[in-house]
């Protein structure tokens, strides 16, 4: 999670995130059909799998912040920042 933002992931914000991404699917298929270009649908599709892997992240955020209730802040910190690393290099 970015410096600033609450530690507790609730299951609105996952949910949330799960519905925008749905709704950018929805957007792909509808361009499918409507036979746009494939550059604009791979871009699109992009979008896509990095908004699905932001609910990933919440997922995970929420998991280790329900495991480390007992750590300092700084432990949970350097938690996020080495669960960022590990997403970006997937």
């Amino acid at each position: 999670m970015a410096a600033g933002e609450p530690h507790y992931v609730t299951s609105k914000q996952i949910t949330t995130r799960l519905k925008r991404s749905a709704g950018q699917l929805d957007g792909v298929l509808r361009m499918m059909d409507e036979d746009r270009p494939c550059n604009d649908v791979l871009v699109q599709l992009s979008a896509v799998k990095s908004s699905i892997d932001k609910a990933m992240k919440l997922v995970i955020a929420r998991n280790i912040s329900n495991c480390v209730d007992n750590m300092a802040d700084v432990d949970v910190e350097n938690l996020e920042q080495s669960l960022d690393l590990l997403l970006k290099t997937k």
